[in-house]
C-alpha cells in the first residue's frame, strides 16, 4: 500500500476501485483504514475511495507532538498531490472532519462535497466547544469505543446488545492505533470562524446519529449553522458512529448525496 509525505511524517493510505470520482474516507478517534470494511465493498465498484491512517493512527506512525489536528489538511493535501488529485469528495467521520472541514474552508477548489457525520467540527461557537470538551474527556477517559461496562457511551445500547461481535471488533480497531489526546481539538490553531467560510460553497451534510450521546443527539444541528449552506441528516438507529452501526443507511445516504454532487462512472 502507498504512503505520503507530509512534513517529515510518513502517512499511510489505501486505494479501493479504480474508476470514478475519488472519494477520501476519514475515520474518526476510535477508528483508522480498518474502520471502513462495511463502506469499501460498496463504495468502491463506481468510486475510487481512498482510506487514510490520520498521524499517529495505525500504520502513520508520528512522534506524539507531532500528533495534531492542525496537521490534518496539509496532510490531505500531501496524499491528493502524491496521487495526482485536483479535487475529491470527502466522507469524514467525527475527528475526520478537521481535516475534511478545514480543507474545505482552506483550499475549496480541492473539495466536491463534504459529508460529515457524528461531528461538532472545527468550526467554533460556545456550544461546540463545550461540547468538545466533554467528549474529549470521556474519549481521554477510555470510556468510548469500548466493551467495558462503562464504556457503552456514544452507542445505541440496543446495537450493542444485539451486535456484542461487532461493538467488540470496533475496540480491537482502536486499540491498533497510538495514543491520541482529544484535547488536541479544543487547540486555538485549528478553530474555524465565520470569516473563514466567506464565500463557502462546497456542498455539505452534516449528520449524527439519534443515540448519540457522547455528543449529543442535536449537535449536528447546531453545527450546521455554523458551515453556510449545509445541510443536515439524522441517522434514527445510530448512535455516535452511524457508519459502523447502520451502515446500509449510512451507504445509501451517503451515495444519495455523492450522486447529486459527483459523477460516478460505470
Amino acid at each position: 500500500m502507498p504512503y505520503a509525505m507530509s512534513e517529515g511524517v510518513k502517512l499511510y493510505y489505501e486505494i479501493h476501485g479504480e474508476k470514478g470520482h475519488p472519494v477520501f474516507f476519514i475515520h474518526g478517534g476510535g477508528g483508522n483504514t480498518l474502520a471502513w470494511f462495511q463502506q469499501v465493498p460498496f463504495f468502491s465498484r463506481n468510486y475510487r475511495a481512498i482510506l487514510v491512517d490520520l498521524r499517529g493512527f495505525k500504520h502513520s506512525a508520528c512522534p506524539p507532538e507531532k500528533v495534531h489536528p492542525q496537521f490534518f489538511a496539509d496532510d490531505i493535501r500531501a496524499i491528493m498531490d502524491a496521487e495526482g488529485l485536483t479535487q475529491a469528495a470527502f466522507v469524514c467521520q467525527s475527528l475526520g472532519a478537521w481535516a475534511g472541514l478545514r480543507l474545505a474552508a482552506q483550499s475549496p477548489e480541492r473539495v466536491s462535497c463534504l459529508f460529515i457525520s457524528g461531528s461538532p467540527t472545527p468550526a467554533y461557537s460556545e456550544t461546540n466547544w463545550a461540547i468538545l470538551r466533554s467528549s474529549g474527556d470521556i474519549f481521554n477517559s477510555g470510556k468510548f469505543g469500548g466493551t467495558g461496562r462503562d464504556s457503552g457511551i456514544g452507542w445505541n445500547r440496543d446495537f450493542i446488545k444485539a451486535h456484542p461481535d461487532i461493538a467488540f471488533l470496533y475496540s480491537q480497531i482502536k486499540l491498533l492505533n497510538g495514543p491520541f489526546d482529544a484535547r488536541t481539538m479544543q487547540d486555538d490553531s485549528i478553530k474555524l470562524y465565520p470569516q473563514d467560510f466567506e464565500n463557502y460553497t462546497v456542498p455539505t451534510i452534516i449528520a449524527g446519529g439519534a443515540h448519540d450521546d457522547f455528543l449529543s443527539p442535536e449537535s449536528h444541528f447546531h453545527t450546521a449553522t455554523l458551515v453556510p449552506g449545509a445541510g443536515t441528516y439524522t441517522f434514527p438507529d445510530a448512535g455516535h458512529s452511524a457508519y459502523f452501526e447502520s451502515p446500509e443507511e449510512f451507504n445509501s445516504v451517503v451515495n444519495a448525496f455523492l450522486t447529486k454532487h459527483v459523477k460516478a462512472q460505470k
